[in-house]
């Protein structure tokens, strides 16, 4: 019985996690199933391109190159 308890209150939180993040709101809590909820599923972003890169800079070059290489 406490297990479920457990189980179904990380669910609540997942789904909570989930809702903010559909929302636009930021975290609420450092719970780990709510973090896991509100960064499940989020589309990936300039971020996770960028963080490749020393510089701004040596991404802006690299992108043009390849934008050059697309459509010449």
């Amino acid at each position: 019985m406490l297990c479920t308890w457990f189980q179904q209150r990380r669910e609540k939180r997942y789904q909570q996690g989930c809702r903010d993040r559909m929302y636009g709101v930021r975290p609420q809590m450092d719970d780990a199933a709510y973090l896991m909820g509100y960064l499940s599923n989020r589309p990936e972003g300039l971020d996770e391109v960028v963080q490749h890169f020393s510089t701004v800079e040596d991404y802006l070059t690299w992108r043009q190159n390849t934008l050059k290489s697309r459509y010449p």
